[in-house]
């Protein structure tokens, strides 16, 4: 009984801090060490959820501008999973109230804005003694330290470029994924979900040659090898069958300042006399 309750304990003392700012993440992290929770730091979106999922924590301190899935996706991934759905999840962001409201998926429970470290502390911690008292769910008083508080202008601008260049993909007519470097899925339009068969929310953090039926499954796997290393940076493209019709899937590795940062997958379907592409 004893091992029962300090096990319950620990669940309940369990904080995965996502940002991608490791000056913030360590002095956060060692705050909250030092009032005795068991903290796991993650410094972008995919890994944040990967913790997320293997621990199921207690509590989730959240960035909303993260690399590779933002923080408001992983609040809807959260969500979605029936193991996590209550969790409690502070948003821990510069951005301001105005800003935020463009991330319709963020369901947080508390909001804590970010500013010198000495003020964000104790915001934090009251946030969680909030959560404590009220639970999840409640927003009512739930908001820490947007007392005149202003967002950088710069970061607003950059916030729209980033969901309109999602919002294009996933009105795409045929099927489009974001990938990570190394193949793991970031983002899956509509039609992509309905070529592979699965929800967005089962796709997202697998690799997507585990996707692929076989025989297909190591053509797509090999093709994926190596794209970043490619001098010529050139669109591979590989003929699968995916329910019951044949598609064109092209993967182009996307670059950023000579940096291999991910692939653009897409789906097209392919005519039954069209000849099948070349890797």
């Amino acid at each position: 009984m004893a091992g029962e309750n300090q096990g319950r304990r620990k669940e309940q003392d369990r904080i995965v801090l996502v940002d991608n700012d490791p000056i913030v993440s360590e002095a956060i992290g060692e705050l909250l060490r030092s009032k005795g929770y068991e903290v796991s730091t993650a410094h972008d979106g995919l890994e944040g959820l990967q913790i997320i999922r293997k621990l199921a924590p207690a509590y989730v301190l959240l960035n909303i501008i993260l690399p590779k899935i933002d923080g408001s996706r992983v609040c809807w991934l959260v969500r979605q999973d029936p193991r996590l759905r209550n969790t409690l999840i502070i948003a821990f962001s510069d951005l301001s109230p105005e800003q935020i409201r463009r991330f319709p998926e963020l369901s947080a429970d508390a909001y804590v804005a970010k500013g010198p470290l000495s003020i964000v502390a104790n915001n934090i911690l009251s946030a969680i003694a909030y959560l404590n008292e009220k639970g999840g769910g409640s927003f009512e008083g739930g908001i820490f330290g947007y007392e005149g508080f202003r967002s950088r202008q710069l970061l607003g601008e950059m916030l729209f470029a980033r969901r309109f260049y999602e919002t294009l993909l996933r009105t795409l007519d045929c099927g489009v994924l974001q990938l990570d470097e190394e193949g793991r899925i970031l983002m899956a339009n509509v039609q992509a979900c309905k070529i592979l068969g699965k929800r967005e929310s089962r796709l997202i953090a697998g690799k997507l040659h585990s996707f692929i039926p076989h025989p297909h499954r190591r053509l797509v796997e090999e093709a994926l090898e190596g794209l970043g290393e490619d001098e010529l940076l050139e669109t591979r493209r590989v003929a699968v069958t995916l329910s019951g019709s044949r598609f064109c899937m092209r993967l182009s590795p996307v670059m950023d300042e000579a940096q291999f940062k991910g692939i653009l997958v897409t789906l097209d379907p392919m005519q039954p006399d069209a000849i099948t592409p070349q890797q």
